[in-house]
């Protein structure tokens, strides 16, 4: 056969793998990560690897004296380096491969994995090597080649107009595109309830995301893995998919892209009806009209809206949450915070004439308005480059988007049994309107009043384990401690409370033993319960790890 031939394979073949080819398919996987594009990314990057190392071989079948030490000796610096690298980079090709489908798999693996994260770097981070590798050889090659200056021209135009092309596509073009998504007109909207999901949904990847259930089929795989819809599965992904919180008993932490929302698109299941009653307008922009500092680094941020007033529900405890976004600095991430009924200034007005009226204290005046134009949240300030809770506090914006209430959990508490509240710092917030209408159901069987509001007395019974570094960090202090302070007045206990502080606390009796889970289960009363849990990072990888087997029973928030 003649030589020529195989030269031209050689030095073409490689220039336009690794010239052009190789490009287009870093493209498909870095412009979209849908499973589609990711699988064809695949195939671009083992069609490269094959003919680039067919190619490789052809050299060999060619030359294989220059492999010989003597000969090789006699090689001008320019063809010793580009052999070495040239033999180097063939077998990196195809480790990286091969390592290419182990992640493959791993993305694709049921059970999940928790280093998937790690893989993918690492497979990124190598490719980038062989990638900048494979473009000098490409160079090396075809400029020993053409040493004229014509062909030089014409393969450093040719890299050029590729790295525009990455450049426009990567890039520049999404600056500009703005994302698909799918908006569900009011009219268009399927109405359904948790109920359903669980009957109708059984072998479905489905979760729920600001109220709205959308449904994926078994096969797809999640860019991130499918560890992550171990996690997600059934629940609201909110926090996670603003990179809030880090998936439990994992170490994946990711702030979406704008466009992984589109995703979504066809995907619409169902609108979960809320059960906190809320005006929805199309203006989501709240004045800031307020800021009170409630503790060291916590404060009370009240917002008003010139449309909406709404209606306090005392009897609504189910936790919902807002999505907080800055209006002037794009680059504040946004962030969502707990809407706490029972925290607004109406409710804490009438909790406090209960207080008032128990004590036997004379002059005492309800208040039977409910309604209220305005909207309380508390932040707690973390000193954070381009934080939200450090934008909202230092700069003091006059209007901030926010959109919601949204549902965060939609499993209903039980209503028999045992409700077990873990949870540290501001991440009682979540859980005060259901000590508060515990707090009610205690009021209503001490005493009548025309004035009380009237709630369903229930058979269950609540353990709150509460976690502060300091008596000025507690939080809903007055919910809690007036709840424990009324047991001993009760036919029947329904609460007990665990508080852990590195002091003692005057009012209340403290520990300062970890939440384990030997010391959390002496205070198991019942055979049915529920474990909730909110708070920091370190105490949800802490209740991760202590309770691994009932990891499908615990619910973050």
């Amino acid at each position: 056969m003649s030589p020529y031939p195989i030269k031209l394979y050689h030095r073409w073949g490689n220039f336009l793998l690794w010239g052009i080819l190789v490009d287009i398919g870093i493209i498909y996987a870095s412009c979209n990560k849908c499973q589609r594009r990711t699988n064809i990314h695949g195939n671009i990057m083992t069609f490269v690897v094959i003919n680039s190392f067919l190619a490789s071989l052809a050299y060999c079948y060619l030359k294989p004296y220059n492999y010989q030490y003597d000969n090789y000796s006699k090689l001008n610096e320019y063809k010793q380096f580009h052999l070495v690298i040239g033999t180097a980079m063939m077998l990196m090709m195809v480790a990286l491969a091969l390592f290419g489908y182990f992640v493959k798999y791993q993305l694709g693996n049921s059970e999940g994995n928790k280093n998937i994260i790690y893989y993918k770097k690492i497979h990124s981070t190598l490719g980038q090597i062989t990638y900048l590798i494979g473009k000098v050889e490409s160079f090396i090659g075809m400029f020993m080649s053409y040493r004229t200056q014509e062909w030089f021209i014409f393969i450093w135009v040719t890299y050029i107009a590729v790295i525009i092309c990455r450049v426009t596509l990567e890039w520049i073009i999404p600056s500009f595109k703005s994302p698909k998504i799918e908006t569900i007109k009011e009219d268009e909207q399927k109405l359904i309830t948790y109920d359903i999901l669980s009957e109708n949904l059984v072998n479905k990847q489905w979760f729920i995301f600001k109220n709205q259930v959308y449904c994926f089929d078994q096969n797809y795989i999640h860019p991130g893995g499918q560890i992550i819809w171990k996690h997600i599965k059934y629940i609201e992904i909110g926090q996670y998919f603003y990179g809030i919180s880090q998936i439990p008993g994992t170490n994946i932490l990711h702030q979406h892209s704008k466009y992984a929302q589109e995703q979504f698109i066809g995907n619409y299941y169902g609108t979960l009806c809320n059960q906190v009653g809320f005006p929805m307008k199309d203006n989501s922009r709240w004045a800031l009209i307020n800021q009170i500092k409630i503790t060291e680094t916590v404060s009370s941020f009240q917002f008003q809206h010139p449309e909406i007033e709404f209606e306090i529900n005392l009897n609504k405890i189910t936790p919902n949450h807002f999505v907080f976004k800055s209006i002037t600095n794009k680059k504040i991430p946004i962030r969502l915070y707990t809407y706490v009924q029972c925290m607004q200034k109406p409710a804490l007005e009438y909790m406090q004439s209960l207080s008032d009226l128990q004590e036997k204290k004379e002059n005492v005046r309800f208040t039977n308005n409910f309604k209220s134009t305005s909207l309380s949240f508390f932040i707690k300030y973390y000193e954070t480059p381009n934080g939200f809770s450090k934008y909202i506090t230092k700069q003091n914006p006059e209007i901030i988007d926010l959109q919601g209430p949204y549902q965060t959990v939609f499993k209903d508490y039980l209503k028999e049994g045992q409700i077990i509240l873990i949870c540290g710092g501001t991440g009682i917030l979540p859980f005060l309107d259901l000590l508060n209408y515990h707090l009610l159901m205690c009021y209503n069987e001490l005493f009548e009043h025309p004035n009380l509001l009237k709630v369903p007395s229930l058979n269950r019974y609540i353990t709150l384990f509460y976690s502060v570094t300091a008596e000025e960090e507690l939080l809903g202090d007055s919910i809690f401690l007036k709840l424990r302070e009324l047991q001993n007045h009760l036919k029947k206990q329904n609460f007990s409370l665990i508080l852990r502080c590195r002091k003692q606390i005057e009012r209340c009796e403290t520990t300062k033993k970890r939440f384990t889970r030997d010391f959390i289960e002496n205070y198991f009363k019942f055979e049915i319960k529920q474990i909730f849990v909110c708070g920091p990072q370190v105490l949800r990888n802490s209740i991760n790890k202590e309770f691994r087997d009932m990891e499908n029973e615990i619910i973050y928030i």
